[in-house]
C-alpha cells in the first residue's frame, strides 16, 4: 500500500486528499471514496480479500478518466481480490 494511505490520525482525510487530487472522473471519485471509507472507517468489518481490492482500488484508479478504463480497473480489482 502506498505510504500516503499508512494509518494514523487523519488517515481517512489524507487518504480522500491523496486519491481524489487527480481524480478525473466522478465515477472514479466514487469508488476512491468508497474505499478510503472502508479501509478507514470500517477496517474492522472487513475481509482480507475486501482489504486487496480496496488497497488496490487506491492505488490505480486516481487519473482513470475513461468508463471503459475506470470498469477495468474495478474488475481486476475484484479478482485480485477474489471478490
Amino acid at each position: 500500500m502506498d505510504p500516503a494511505f499508512a494509518d494514523g490520525p487523519a488517515s481517512y482525510d489524507d487518504c480522500m486528499l491523496v486519491g481524489l487530487r487527480d481524480a478525473r472522473s466522478q465515477v472514479a471519485s466514487n469508488y476512491i471514496q468508497r474505499s478510503c471509507y472502508a479501509l478507514y472507517r470500517n477496517s474492522e468489518m472487513l475481509l482480507p480479500r475486501e482489504k486487496a481490492y480496496y488497497e488496490c482500488i487506491l492505488e490505480n484508479m486516481p487519473g482513470a478518466r475513461e468508463q471503459f478504463a475506470i470498469m477495468r480497473i474495478n474488475a481486476i480489482c475484484a479478482r485480485r481480490g477474489q471478490l
